[in-house]
């Protein structure tokens, strides 16, 4: 029998396999399809804001989609660059294939791992006592038997899944692709709280009808930023990067949104989609008079087809080239793919534990969609966890657990787990209450040395080089430290620019010059991705103690009354979305708000702070 088995081969099923097997189980993977593992089925990108904070820490724990992101990009990109670097997201365009090839390569290279072609129809389990069960393998669609000490669905959007096209309806979790029914049936009758969700996609253009004369160009960074701690540059040379396209709908599109939506099944229907990702039929519902922009991003470096982005729709399918002919340089478009959307079952995320096992089924581990989020990086990351958790206990080692303070993963599966989703989660830096702590940068310093020894999924190798770069920054921190000088002197190193001290240094010139003049921080200078680190470790050396006095007072002020009027409309400093849950669920005290689902710790700080702003006014007035 194997230790650990795998269901799924998309991205949570990837990391969970490959990571399970790092850890030393003997793993087998279980897909419907060999030729779908890896398999995009959304959008051709990895990363964005909060997303690519997900990727660097599964990188740092040596998981698999940042380095492969490295060696398929045909674009990369730092987005919010706007803001500090805490917040930046990287994002690479992907191309499909390549990432699909190398990730199906991945797969069949990895030690411990077997990869197997067969449809999960049912579990085997047997009973521990009145409530609980253990789960002790899978039963395939032809009565096959495999056993394991433990088990990781990762389902994806195909339990119970049927696709929409107008009004048309078909039983499938993706175009081409059949739905796991059985599985689906199995989980209810264990008794597990299941709830519906739905998202979708949008038509694939052909790039040769559309005319890119009038839209904005935006091309990749100069250089390309890499995913992985492991690689200095990507595989793409920087001025090879394929260019991008934002444009915007005519004034048109709206009355061929509405005198569609009769015929538009998955719109009229009452079930949540992904609110960060709406559809084109939502936006012209709920921004009436408004131009939409989308985005055109090509899915690889030989391919003619266009990802729509922006434009994700389910109107019937004769109505969208209509639909998508209202858009600035696609008035000749030709369809390729037409959009659809897709409608699944998910799992209360409460009913797992924080190592993603189950707490009915003992053995039973769920990621990634199955635990109602969305995103390639939300289920990779539970994919991880779970991988690693299932071959730690088929092991009788100890289990593996991040904690929010140390990662978005641990952000991510708290959130899910404590709070549960009644819409499709996806990840933001506005989720955590560590921003400042937690950049992206730090991922490997966070997590690499906690997965060598507590996860046993990061080889040795991997946390030798970990620890020499990371010493090589911390020195040279500390050189910048020590060293100071009267601020003339400073003035005078520095082009006559005014710097109160080398560890506060903002300017990318200013911070070269002082680099330069020791010879234990030369090294930083000459790699412009240490060197950004460096800045920002001065950048937040003063914030850090000012984000750690936030929580503690929001832990503090957990008694504070929250009047019964409070507008939460207006309130500034807190998203609409978790305005909105606030308003409905009317909250007691700031510890009840932490409680609302969704309700972010960061906007518990701005609640506070309001709170209390409005009770000093009161007593001024009084």
């Amino acid at each position: 029998p194997y230790e650990v088995i795998v269901v799924g081969g998309g991205h949570a099923g990837c990391e969970a396999a490959a990571a399970s097997a790092r850890v030393g189980a003997k793993t087998l993977l279980l897909t419907h399809k060999l030729s779908t593992i890896g398999e995009m089925s959304c959008n051709p990108s990895f990363g964005g804001i909060g997303k690519g904070h997900l990727i660097r820490e599964i990188d740092a724990l040596d998981g698999i989609c940042g380095r492969l992101c490295d060696e398929s990009g045909i674009q990369y990109r730092m987005l919010n660059r706007k803001k500090g670097p805490a917040v930046w997201g990287p994002r690479a365009q992907i191309d499909r294939d390549l990432y699909r090839q190398k990730m199906q390569n991945e797969m069949h290279k990895t030690a411990n791992l077997e990869v197997m072609e067969g449809s999960v129809e049912d579990l085997i389990t047997e009973n521990l006592n009145d409530d609980e069960k253990l789960c002790t393998g899978v039963i395939l669609s032809n009565g096959t038997q495999l056993h394991a000490s433990c088990v990781v669905l990762t389902a994806g959007t195909f339990l119970r899944a049927q696709i929409n096209i107008g009004m048309d309806v078909k039983a499938a979790g993706r175009i081409g692709d059949a739905p796991a029914v059985g599985l689906a049936q199995t989980i209810e009758e264990l008794g597990f709280t299941m709830g519906r969700l739905k998202t979708g996609t949008p038509p694939r253009i052909a790039k040769d009808s559309v005319n890119f004369s009038g839209m904005v160009p935006y091309g990749g960074d100069m250089p390309p930023h890499p995913f992985s701690f492991e690689n200095e540059k990507v595989w793409i040379k920087p001025e090879d990067q394929l260019t991008c396209y934002t444009t915007h709908s005519k004034p048109e599109l709206e009355k061929c949104i509405l005198d569609t939506l009769s015929m538009n099944r998955h719109v009229i229907e009452e079930v949540n989609g992904p609110r960060y990702c709406p559809s084109i039929e939502s936006k012209v519902l709920k921004f009436k008079e408004k131009s939409h922009m989308c985005w055109l991003e090509p899915e690889g470096l030989n391919s003619n087809v266009i990802y729509l982005q922006g434009f994700s729709c389910t109107m019937p399918e004769e109505h969208q080239t209509e639909a998508v002919r209202m858009v600035h340089g696609l008035e000749n478009a030709l369809i390729t793919r037409p959009g659809y959307g897709v409608e699944y079952d998910f799992m209360d995320p409460r009913q797992v534990a924080s190592t993603l096992e189950t707490y009915k089924v003992k053995g039973l581990y769920f990621a990634g969609q199955i635990n109602g989020t969305t995103g390639y990086e939300e289920a990779a990351a539970q994919g991880l966890i779970a991988g690693v958790n299932a071959a730690r206990k088929a092991k009788c080692l100890a289990p593996f657990i991040v904690t929010r303070s140390e990662g978005y993963i641990g952000v991510l599966i708290d959130d899910l787990t404590t709070m549960g989703t009644n819409e499709p989660y996806r990840m933001f830096t506005s989720r955590t209450e560590f921003r400042m702590t937690l950049r992206p940068d730090t991922a490997d310093e966070r997590l690499t040395e906690k997965g060598y020894i507590q996860g046993g999924c990061v080889n040795e190798l991997r946390m030798k080089n970990t620890t020499e770069r990371i010493n090589i920054l911390n020195q040279a921190v500390q050189v910048l430290k020590s060293v100071q000088k009267p601020k003339n002197k400073w003035v005078e190193m520095v082009d006559g620019k005014s710097v109160l001290s080398s560890q506060n240094v903002r300017d990318s010139k200013q911070i070269d010059v002082i680099l330069s003049m020791f010879p234990e921080t030369c090294r930083v200078k000459d790699n412009v991705w240490w060197r950004n680190r460096t800045m920002a470790s001065a950048l937040y050396s003063a914030i850090l103690p000012i984000e750690k006095k936030n929580i503690n007072l929001v832990r503090k002020e957990e008694g504070l009354v929250i009047p019964d009027n409070v507008d939460y409309a207006t309130m500034s400093g807190i998203k609409l979305e978790i305005r909105e849950k606030l308003a409905k669920a009317r909250p007691g005290n700031i510890a009840a708000a932490s409680r609302v689902q969704g309700v972010t710790p960061a906007s518990l700080v701005q609640l506070l702070k309001h709170v209390k702003t409005n009770n000093r006014n009161n007593k001024t007035l009084s």
